[in-house]
This record gives C-alpha cells, structure tokens and sequence, in this order.
C-alpha cells in the first residue's frame, strides 16, 4: 500500500457531510506520515489538532462509517486473488485513567479498556491485504456468576458469538468473488461455531481446544487421530517466547528447530454436552494432526488439532492447511503494529467512542506497516514505495544505513530499523524500532525544513 494511496483507504466514508468526509481524508494520511506519533505531534499545528478532536467527537463520525472505505479497499484489493486466508483473532486495548464507556479488562483489577474482534485477509504467501471486518466492545457489566455453561449457551449477548458475526460479515463483504478460508486459534474452537460454519457451506481451519468425543469411537479425538499414518514431515524454526506473554496457555520456550510430523484424517464430532439449541447431533469434519518429535527435555513439544472443512486427499492438500494455520501469527503482528508501531493505547481520548474512531482510523495504517515488513521480506529488490521523496532524502542523509539512488523494499526497511536504533545482534527489528523511526522523521523533516527556510524548497 503506497503513502500517496492511503488516502483511499478512507475516500467515500458516508459521515453526513461532504467536508467531514474530506476532512477524514485528510487526518488519515496526517497519520500514516507519523504514525509512531501522538496526535498533537502528528498533527501539526494547534488549529489541525482541534479539527481532530472535533472529528473524534463528532455525533455524526462512527467506528463504522470510518472503517468502511478501508473494508471496501481490501475486498477489491482480494478480487485479485483466487484465495484468501480471513485470519480472525481478538486483542485488549488497554488505557491509563477512567475514561467515559471503558470497561473492566479482567474480572478482578481496575485496568480499563475494550475489546478488538479484527478479520485481516492476506494471500496464501502471507500479504497482508487489510481488515474486512471489526467490531468492538467494553466490558461494563459486571462479570456473570453462579450460571452453568447451559444458561451461558442461551445468552443471545454472549461473547463467543463474535466469531460467526466475523465470519458472516466478511462473507457478506466478499460476495463469493473470492474463495476465502477462514483461520482462527483455539478460541474458535467451539461446536456451535463449526455447526454454523458447516451449515453455511464455510471454509476454515481451526486449532481445536477441546479433545472432543467421537461418533462410533469409544477413545477421543487425540488418540484417535493419533494413530493415522504419518504423510510428510517438515523441519521448522520455532521462535523463542518470552515469560510474561498476554495468554497464559502460552508457555515461555526457547529457539530451536523442529521436526514436525503431520497426517490426517476424516472424523464424525459428537455434539458437546452445553449445545446451543438448534445444534445438530453429530458433525463429519476433516483434522490435520501436527505433531512435534523428540522435543528437547522441559520445552513444550508442537501439538496441533486442526478441523477443517477442506479436502485431505493428498499430501499437498493437507501441506496447504498447516501452512494456512501458520499464517495465523500475522494477525497477531497486526495487533502489535497498532500497540506498537502506532501507539494506540497511548491516545488521550476521553471516551470509548472516541477511541474506537481512533482505532478505525489506524487500522489501515498498522496494516501499511505490516505490509511495508512483509514486501522487505517478500519483495526486498523491489523499488520502494511506502515513504515520500523528501522522507527517503532524509533517510539518505540522516540515517545510519546507506541507501542507493532507487532504494529498495529492504533497504528502507534497514535503513528505517536503524533510524529506530535496531542492533543486528538483536535479531530482526521489531515494531518498536520500527515506531521510533516513525517518530524521528518528522522531526527530521521539521529541522531539515527550517535549515533550507531561505533555499530552494524541498520537493515532496
């Protein structure tokens, strides 16, 4: 996604007002120049920051409405592809103060904020295309007691019931133009859940959570499917994970190479014990098993339990699968792009609806610089589109990395790294580095403006 089109990722928003419309325009592509910024530094100018605000605090400007042009970008931007992965996952936005609308994070605690259910479609290769659908919601009730899973099940308001919005929205949102294989975690392990999907003829790949009974089996799915024939094995580079990770399933772990063994094989699920009415009794799905061998002693060894609702007839088929699962982490890079890279949890909005127009607003540019990482990876000769020309003179001239008179994807991508203050021992750059390059540009621009006041006048 090149600066110059970021605009277009909120052209056509439907906020009542033709200038407000523009105004959007406007901010949005403030944003994507400094998107490691706050937004008095972002914007400019005292007079540019009070239409900010004005415009987050606009009764006619909605979470919707400024997302729905960067919706609608993706869904042509997927046309351009036969298939596409729908990654679904939910993070926490979390915000310092009491603040109008947020709600409880934990049952226990007072840290505040909300919830971001995100759809990012990307290819095969893992390109991030954009996000086809989100939706949010705090937590202001007071956490559900003394109710067993039954009652929760007949909850029209439950939580679990995101993932079928998602999914029905994103589907919806792509009109059949594209095939679109719908990849979810663990939490999306949920009878109900796949009951629908099967129902609506939906495509997915799901981890499952659960080690769910069997139709005609009297041991359940883990042993089951555990004695399947192996079909192929891979070696894969497992990343280390540190202590304190969001998720406590996550168990720390340390670098190293795995072998993986992988096979499949079609099972029929036995309805769960708390289904929601209307749920059939039993349902015939496929499971890619991926299993890791001789995992060294104290690290927990790979175990994946995939359902998936298409076909394992051949090696290839099942390989396609695994690698739709494993494209899963981007959705989480997106999330840290937004925390990280734009800084949203440091907005100083004073309401929940407020920052949720924040968040819309950063949605496409977390996924610029995304893809801007992932072209340094997929794309590194190319030439490089993400910055202005005035922002790659600065580069040139300020940073730390040489860069050649066309650079490329990787080049910036370095050069951008180093500007941020990354050290090759530190492994690959992360968003933090990346965020603070964001952040010395324009004041880089600023300084390099004022020292050619007198001069010839820097072209963008």
């Amino acid at each position: 996604m090149e600066l110059e089109d970021i605009a277009s990722e909120y052209r056509g928003a439907v906020l009542g007002d033709r200038r407000r419309s523009e105004r959007l325009e406007r901010i949005g592509l403030d944003l994507a120049r400094n998107p490691g910024l706050s937004f008095p530094e972002a914007m400019g100018t005292e007079w540019q920051l009070e239409g900010l605000y004005r415009f987050l605090n606009n009764d006619e400007v909605t979470f919707e409405a400024v997302h729905a042009p960067h919706a609608e970008q993706t869904r042509l931007r997927c046309q351009g592809h036969e298939r596409v992965l729908v990654l679904h996952d939910t993070t926490v936005l979390t915000f310092n103060g009491d603040r109008e609308g947020l709600g409880r994070i934990h049952d226990a605690g007072a840290a505040r904020g909300f919830r971001l259910h995100a759809s990012l479609a990307v290819t095969p290769t893992r390109t991030p295309l954009g996000v086809l659908g989100a939706e949010t919601w705090a937590r202001t009730k007071p956490p559900l007691r003394d109710l067993n899973r039954r009652h929760l099940r007949a909850d029209p308001q439950r939580e679990s019931l995101r993932w079928g919005r998602a999914v029905r929205a994103c589907e919806q949102r792509l009109q059949g133009t594209t095939r679109a294989i719908h990849v979810m975690d663990r939490e999306g392990d949920n009878y109900d859940l796949l009951s629908e999907l099967e129902a609506a003829q939906s495509r997915y790949v799901i981890r499952l959570s659960h080690d769910r009974r069997l139709v005609g089996e009297r041991d359940k799915l883990r042993e089951v499917v555990g004695r399947a024939p192996n079909l192929f094995r891979r070696e894969v580079h497992v990343s280390p994970r540190a202590v304190g990770r969001p998720r406590d399933h996550h168990a720390p772990r340390e670098a190293r190479e795995a072998t993986l063994e992988v096979s499949a094989m079609a099972v029929t699920l036995s309805r769960s014990s708390n289904f929601a009415p209307g749920s059939p009794p039993s349902l015939k799905v496929n499971v890619v098993t991926v299993l890791e061998r001789d995992c060294p002693k104290g690290q927990e060894p790979i175990a994946w339990y995939l359902v998936t609702s298409e076909p394992i007839d051949t090696a290839e088929q099942v390989a396609e699968l695994v690698d739709a699962y494993r494209a899963r982490w981007v959705i989480e890079e997106l999330f840290k792009a937004l925390k990280t890279g734009c800084q949203i949890e440091k907005g100083q909005m004073e309401s929940y609806e407020a920052l949720r127009i924040a968040l819309a607003l950063f949605l496409p540019i977390a996924v610029r610089l995304l893809a801007l990482r992932d072209a340094a990876r997929t794309e590194p000769e190319q030439a490089c589109s993400a910055l202005t020309a005035r922002q790659l003179q600065l580069l040139r001239a300020c940073g730390r990395k040489p860069l050649s008179a066309t650079p490329t994807n990787l080049e910036v991508y370095l050069a951008l790294a180093a500007l941020g203050g990354h050290l090759r021992s530190n492994g690959p750059p992360g968003w933090i580095v990346l965020g603070r390059a964001y952040e010395k540009l324009p004041v880089l621009e600023q300084g390099w403006a004022a020292a050619h006041a007198n001069g010839d006048p820097i072209d963008d």
